[in-house]
């Protein structure tokens, strides 16, 4: 069975938070092949590093675990020609051949996806036919699973995953789900790092189908094994397991790097 970490971060962290976590991308490839990962979604940390940790991974492309590769991006400055959101989308069009998505976190940006300071990006997105990761948490005025599901109603020709299963706590993820079963929206996909029930992606996969969800882990801040076993233990089916362990990674990524 493919199994397919959807939600990886390579490097250091400078949130306090995060207390100076870090992993390199060799401890990260080591760390998912002893895990039995045969590919992982890679992005930066807060440091956005974005140009370091494509160079590494398109050095160790095809020798072992999969690797695709997704730029984290910040706000552009709304009026303004440049700033550091600019620059961030300007990187990731010379070199979207070797891209797979956009990474948002509007919790440390301080921005809601729907605000027009990362309208660039999503228009950049769905022009390239990029998966954009949208960070979806408690802060539910700033990174409400609501704003990201508009932001995909707003933008249908792009794919967008809600990380942390839309909100990281029951009601949020449920909540979550409902939202894109009764709004119909069919551009939106599910992984669920840092969500600790793993009695909720049951539930939820009754409600909108395992075809909608994704296994991640959030390393380096939390193990790819942790959310192997919460699959491997949910009651669903063979197949619905076999497609959220890594068969829905793999159609919604597209072509690892090379």
């Amino acid at each position: 069975m493919t199994i397919i970490d959807a939600h990886v971060h390579v490097g250091s962290w400078s949130h306090a938070d995060f207390l100076g976590r870090g992993a390199t991308l060799d401890q990260t490839l080591a760390v998912m092949t002893a895990s039995g990962v045969q590919g992982c979604a890679i992005m930066p940390t807060d440091r956005c590093d974005n140009a370091g940790l494509l160079a590494e991974a398109a050095a160790a492309a095809g020798r072992g675990v999969a690797l695709w590769f997704i730029a984290w991006v910040r706000p552009a400055e709304v009026g303004a020609a440049g700033g550091v959101g600019r620059a961030d989308l300007d990187w990731v069009e010379a070199h979207r051949g070797q891209m797979t998505g956009i990474k948002i976190h509007p919790s440390l940006s301080r921005m809601r996806v729907t605000d027009d300071g990362f309208a660039p990006a999503l228009d950049l997105a769905e022009a390239r036919d990029l998966v954009v990761v949208v960070h979806c948490g408690r802060w539910q005025e700033m990174a409400s699973y609501r704003f990201a599901v508009e932001a995909a109603r707003r933008h249908p020709r792009a794919r967008f995953l809600l990380a942390h299963a839309g909100g990281d706590t029951p009601p949020l993820a449920t909540a979550a789900a409902e939202l894109v079963r009764d709004e119909r929206v069919d551009n939106v996909w599910f992984d669920f790092a840092g969500l600790r029930e793993h009695w909720v992606v049951e539930r939820n996969v009754a409600l909108i189908g395992a075809e909608r969800y994704l296994m991640g882990s959030d390393f380096n801040l939390a193990h790819p094994l942790m959310y192997i076993g919460a699959v491997r233990g949910m009651r669903l089916g063979d197949e619905q397991r076999a497609r959220i362990l890594g068969e829905n990674a793999r159609a919604l990524l597209g072509e690892p790097l090379r």
